[in-house]
């Protein structure tokens, strides 16, 4: 049983020092010989100048187009990017995407059927592809660029029919969300505004959202004009634009109701602060005490459903599942931020747009005052592996780094069909600097998940998504909240709009007992390391059941040591972390469990590239182990394990990483077993490396982590007292301020 000061062991960055390992592999055998490539693309080539030459000069800003580059899929990683032949043939790469392909030729025995390889968009003027069609048959292989060739599996015009998604048919009028390889340059989008007063269509340019190199923009069109719209050579998508989803899945309101009173009581903390962003709060009851209600400039007037919906989600943050008599005392004060109101859902009105501005401006105006936020709405969308939406990439961009712990749930059509992917999780739910949150069924020892509750995976990078699931709500057990109109009864629910806010509690609740010890990025790292698989298919559930205990959260058993490491990751060296271990004798089985987390940037015109930062770790067991050479030497540094791979990330056996695609995952989290013998002073070797839209960067910032380590020896009774004996000056129990009582 965890002991009350068996408190977790903070200030483990001083077991961890900077190293220099040795890295690199043997040089890889082409699928093509440079003939056969030569030949391939030149044939290649002339498609595309055929189709370029049909397009008219109103859809090709100062003449250029845009064609489509596929990499062969064992030629995807960033030291494989073939930008030296993009130079030398005047084009420059836009964005790219995932695409999974079946190449003529692997160059590899016993290669799969398909796997993933890479679509780069690349624009230049059209001249510059008919210069490399017509010189392309005389190059050499010392010709610059050119041994780039064998690495292409195809090279295609970017056609309008394949990026036309989603436009309602039973409708004359459509509203579009158009996406634009724009990189916000004027002369493009004067370009396509012009372009589209020639369709009589209609760009609303004062709804443009700029993010990254991508530009989003509403667009109201006829159903027959779609097509032409999207011969537009800079458009990338024109899908029909999305509706924010449902509030709740196919679940009645229960009729179960149950008398509350709220805690004559302030917050456990003053000093920490959270926002929700959500439907309003209704008069009744009065949440004045803990609760600030913050109404957006031009919002329209409330709808009492939707102020429904954000007390629900606000008294799960406040209070959890309320099971009657007094509610708990809330942890801390909650700004609510209403951003729905009386159009939202009308008509062709642009809530998508809509209410993501209201979210991002406000982020904006009060940068870095919140430690902690909620979002439990968003589009009624199933994530798309080849492409990123607006809410997904504004929110990312405003939470890399790690500066604030934000639940998103799920979305609530898990019960819809699983073949088709119309049960994947909702955006922005794929985000990777949030914690995606599913519902399960039960708060008890057993739990599934919830039917109705969004699967995985999410996109590579980003594949565990959901990141776990918290309790949610179900027939059998509903998710008991306050009542509108009432300051005494509490009514049954359910939907992972609740169970998010809950698991956000979970995070809070660590918050206000450790004051600010623990970095936003280190407590979602403790919550998804401290997260309980329960056997569930790690697409139902992501990386399990989020501890809802607050003690629990910050203590460790007697026979158990969790470490908290967080920094920041060298640039061009490795960070040795060592392993807290006791001194003497051990016995019995050992389980050692890591989470690394960090937050990076992102670029959301390479979803296949989404991540500009990524780990790669190494696992050394035993210190006195080395790797004997062909040549009789011994390795420099001990012999490594795995520790974190694919098959740890994700247990589908019909998924597959793109080649390094692991290497760019922001969160890794495994458990292995070890002998006692087995293990002697072991360490992880962390890697931090960049890449700049898919290729190598110029320059290499450092960037924040947090990593999470536990060893557990159930023979081993007195193992966390050994532990800190063994490390005693270095590793220090991070007592709490305060405790908070145990709640649903």
């Amino acid at each position: 049983m965890a002991q009350k000061n068996n408190y977790l062991l903070g200030y483990a960055e001083r077991l961890t020092h900077k190293v220099t390992v040795k890295t690199g592999g043997s040089p890889k055998k082409p699928p093509y010989t440079f003939d056969e490539a030569r030949r391939r693309t030149t044939t290649k080539l002339a498609t595309v100048q055929a189709d370029f030459r049909a397009l008219p000069s109103s859809a090709c800003p100062n003449d250029e187009a845009v064609a489509v580059v596929t990499l062969h899929p064992r030629y995807v990683s960033k030291s494989d990017y073939p930008d030296e032949l993009f130079r030398a043939v005047g084009v420059r790469p836009l964005g790219s995407k995932p695409r999974r392909v079946a190449p003529e030729r692997w160059g590899v025995s016993k290669p799969p059927a398909t796997a993933l390889g890479e679509d780069v968009f690349v624009a230049g003027p059209r001249r510059a592809f008919d210069l490399w069609a017509a010189s392309v048959p005389s190059w050499t292989q010392n010709t610059t660029g050119a041994r780039y060739l064998v690495q292409l599996e195809d090279v295609a015009p970017f056609r309008a029919r394949d990026k036309v998604r989603g436009v309602q048919t039973d409708t004359d009028e459509c509203m579009l969300e158009v996406v634009l390889h724009s990189g916000r340059e004027r002369l493009v989008l004067d370009a396509f505004e012009a372009f589209v007063e020639r369709l009589d269509a209609e760009a609303f340019f004062d709804r443009r959202r700029d993010v990254g190199a991508l530009t989003f923009l509403p667009v109201l069109a006829s159903r027959e004009d779609i097509e032409t719209l999207a011969m537009f050579t800079f458009v990338r998508v024109a899908r029909g634009m999305p509706s924010l989803r449902p509030f709740r899945p196919g679940l009645a309101r229960t009729d179960v109701t149950v008398t509350v009173d709220l805690p004559d009581a302030d917050v456990h903390e003053a000093g920490t602060r959270a926002v929700v962003f959500d439907g309003g709060l209704p008069a009744e009851p009065d949440l004045s005490r803990w609760v600030t209600r913050i109404e957006p400039d031009g919002i329209g007037p409330p709808v009492p459903a939707f102020e429904e919906h954000g007390l629900a989600v606000t008294s799960s943050l406040l209070f959890g599942s309320l099971e009657g008599g007094t509610a708990p005392r809330p942890l801390c004060p909650i700004d609510h931020v209403r951003v729905l109101d009386d159009q939202t859902g009308a008509g062709l009105d642009m809530e998508y747009f809509d209410v993501l501005d209201r979210i991002v401006q406000h982020l904006d105006e009060h940068e870095g005052e919140y430690d902690f936020a909620n979002i439990s709405l968003g589009p009624c969308l199933p994530v798309e592996d080849d492409d990123v939406t607006a809410w997904t990439a504004a929110l990312d961009e405003r939470f890399q780094h790690g500066t604030a712990l934000v639940t998103v749930a799920a979305g609530n059509d898990g019960a819809k069909d699983a073949k088709s992917g119309l049960n994947r999780i909702q955006p922005p739910a794929d985000g990777v600097n949030i914690l995606a949150v599913g519902a399960c069924d039960g708060a008890g020892p057993e739990w599934k998940r919830a039917s109705y509750s969004c699967v995985g995976p999410g996109r590579c990078p980003g594949v565990v998504k959901p990141d776990g699931v918290a309790f949610g709500g179900s027939h059998a057990a509903p998710f008991m909240v306050l009542e509108a109109g009432s300051s005494s009864s509490a009514v049954g629910t359910a939907g992972t709009s609740f169970a998010a806010p809950l698991a956000l509690r979970s995070g809070v609740s660590v918050r206000v007992q450790l004051g600010g010890f623990l970095s936003p990025l280190a407590t979602r790292a403790l919550l998804i390391h401290r997260a309980e698989p329960g056997g569930e298919p790690r697409s139902d559930v992501g990386w399990g059941r989020f501890e809802g205990d607050p003690r629990r959260m910050i203590t460790c058993d007697d026979h158990e040591a969790i470490a908290i490491y967080q920094g920041a990751l060298p640039v061009g060296e490795h960070l040795r972390a060592a392993v807290p271990v006791p001194d003497g004798q051990l016995t019995g089985m050992l389980t050692l469990s890591a989470t690394l987390l960090i937050g990076p940037e992102i670029e959301p015109a390479h979803p296949g590239s989404y991540t500009k930062s990524g780990v790669e770790v190494r696992f050394r067991p035993h210190l006195e182990k080395f790797t004997k050479n062909k040549d009789g030497s011994f390795s420099k540094h001990p012999k490594t394990t795995p520790f974190f791979n694919e098959k740890n990330m994700y247990a589908a056996a019909e998924y597959e990483f793109r080649e390094d695609g692991h290497k760019w995952e922001p969160c890794l989290s495994s458990s292995r077993r070890f002998q006692p013998s087995s293990l002697k002073q072991p360490c992880f070797d962390i890697y931090y490396h960049r890449r700049e839209a898919g290729t190598v960067p110029g320059t290499q910032p450092p960037i924040p982590y947090a990593l999470v380590v536990s060893l557990t020896a159930p023979k081993i009774p007195d193992l966390y007292n050994r532990v800190l004996r063994a490390h005693a000056g270095v590793l220090v129990p991070i007592t709490p301020r305060l405790h908070v009582p145990v709640t649903v």
